[in-house]
C-alpha cells in the first residue's frame, strides 16, 4: 500500500515539474505556426500587389482566396488569429503578441478574429486613392 501512495506523489510531482515546460513548449510551437500562417497572408497581398494592377471600384479586382488555421491548443491557453488595418497578429491573453506588418497596405473593414479555421478572400482595390489589399473573411469557419 505504501508503494502505490509513494508511486502517485512521486507521479504527481513529476507531472507537476513536466507542465509547465510541456506548456511553454506547446505556445512557442504554436506561435510559430500561427505566425507562419500570418506570413502566407502578407506573400499572398505582396505577390497580389506584384503582379497586378489594383482597380477601382467599378472594376473587377486581382484577388487571391486563402484559408488559414490557428493552431489548437492542449496545455497552453488558445491564441487567436488577429487580422486588422496593416497588422497580421497571434495574441494570446496576457502574453506578448506576435504581430507582421506586411509590405502591402492591408485594410480590414472590421477586424477578423480566429481560434478556429477561416477562408480570407484578398483583393487588391484602390482605397483613399492608395492601392491596398483588402481583406476580408468569406465565411466565419471552414
Amino acid at each position: 500500500m505504501i508503494r502505490v501512495v509513494l508511486a502517485v506523489v512521486l507521479s504527481t510531482a513529476l507531472l507537476g515539474i513536466a507542465l509547465p515546460a510541456a506548456e511553454r513548449a506547446e505556445q512557442e510551437r504554436n506561435a510559430e505556426l500561427a505566425t507562419a500562417e500570418l506570413e502566407r497572408v502578407a506573400q499572398t497581398a505582396d505577390r497580389l500587389t506584384a503582379e497586378n494592377d489594383p482597380v477601382k471600384s467599378t472594376g473587377i479586382p486581382a484577388g487571391a482566396t486563402l484559408v488559414i488555421e490557428a493552431p489548437a491548443s492542449t496545455f497552453a491557453e488558445q491564441g487567436r488569429i488577429r487580422i486588422a488595418d496593416g497588422e497580421l497578429q497571434w495574441v494570446l491573453p496576457e502574453r506578448d503578441n506576435r504581430t507582421i506588418v506586411p509590405d502591402t497596405a492591408v485594410h480590414v473593414e472590421t477586424s477578423i478574429v480566429t481560434a478556429d479555421r477561416a477562408r480570407l478572400r484578398l483583393s487588391f482595390i484602390y482605397v483613399d486613392n492608395a492601392p491596398t489589399v483588402k481583406i476580408a473573411s468569406e465565411h466565419p469557419r471552414v
